[in-house]
């Protein structure tokens, strides 16, 4: 990031947060789910998945949310709740981009902020990293909110933080039996339901297949094609099926995500708004499909929902 493209940045940021004074969460969201859908969405009496993460976003103000959006948090969420998971190795945590001495930091490593996403940067060697620019990046993130950017509430009221983690090397579709580089399990009530698995060939081209709980492949497409042969269910399965549904008892909705290595299992995020509920599925009817497994009654209604829209979601059963 040069220093033009940092204050080009910096004043688009300052836009986009001035924009929350004309622009209400409810009409933000309504104009980009329609844009990316190509359709009107309905917010106030969601169906599909796309429009519940956005009721959602607009809606609950769950205090829960801005402990799992906080990377540096969650983390005593996820060790309290599970332990069929490991967190990545912590090596440092800063309030500021000034306190990394990159003397101390082995030859890799990685470095993010904890209240967004996107700041990440990725050191596999020392002697060719550049970090005077990721010190820039990393930076202009700590001084960003990314509420304003993305509406996503959870992260509004996350104290700015800057970690490094150890790096640990995803797989490769071709050398490591197929292995998935990221399991990103979407729980509804508690239960896993749907399993996104994600590779990388050797070639760097992405792909992502869609299972049922059992890794039978479900006839729908999110973001990236199918992989080209079909793809054995990995071993740690059925352990990342209990990890998830232990980490997501408490929430109507989650998607997990976790790494799967040969040593085990690392705990990536907690997602609870996937593509800051724009999702790109096809066929689209599969958006509606999926929303019907995130389950509605007027009964259970959070009280700021009930008072608002006469129905909510029901509570997550327990796993």
């Amino acid at each position: 990031m040069t220093l033009l493209n940092h204050v080009s940045k910096h004043v688009e940021y300052l836009a986009r947060k001035g924009r929350t004074l004309l622009t209400n969460d409810l009409r933000f969201h309504q104009m980009r789910l329609e844009k990316v859908s190509g359709r009107p969405g309905n917010i106030r009496q969601p169906v599909t998945l796309s429009e519940k993460i956005c009721h959602r976003l607009v809606f609950d103000r769950n205090p829960l949310f801005t402990l799992l959006a906080d990377k540096l948090n969650v983390r005593h969420y996820v060790h309290a709740n599970t332990a069929l998971v490991n967190t990545v190795p912590l090596l440092g945590v800063y309030r500021q981009v000034k306190e990394i001495n990159f003397a101390t930091l082995p030859d890799q490593f990685v470095l993010k902020c904890n209240h967004d996403s996107g700041s990440t940067q990725i050191c596999t060697d020392k002697r060719t990293f550049d970090a005077t620019n990721a010190l820039r990046r990393l930076h202009f993130a700590s001084k960003r909110n990314m509420y304003y950017t993305t509406r996503e509430w959870q992260y509004k009221n996350i104290v700015p933080m800057i970690l490094c983690e150890q790096y640990i090397a995803p797989p490769r579709l071709a050398a490591t039996r197929a292995l998935p580089e990221m399991l990103r399990l979407h729980c509804f009530h508690g239960i896993l339901r749907v399993i996104e698995a994600d590779f990388t060939d050797s070639h760097g081209r992405e792909f992502i297949n869609v299972y049922d709980r059992d890794w039978q492949p479900l006839p729908c497409q999110m973001e990236y094609p199918n992989t080209p042969h079909p793809v054995p269910a990995p071993a740690l399965l059925g352990k990342a099926i209990i990890a998830s549904q232990q980490l997501a008892h408490s929430l109507d909705y989650c998607r997990v995500d976790l790494m799967l290595h040969d040593e085990g299992i690392y705990f990536s995020e907690i997602t609870l708004s996937p593509r800051r509920g724009k999702l790109t599925i096809t066929p689209m009817e599969w958006d509606t499909q999926l929303g019907n497994l995130w389950q509605w009654r007027a009964e259970t209604a959070h009280p700021h929902e009930s008072a608002q829209l006469g129905y909510a979601i029901k509570p997550a059963s327990s796993a």
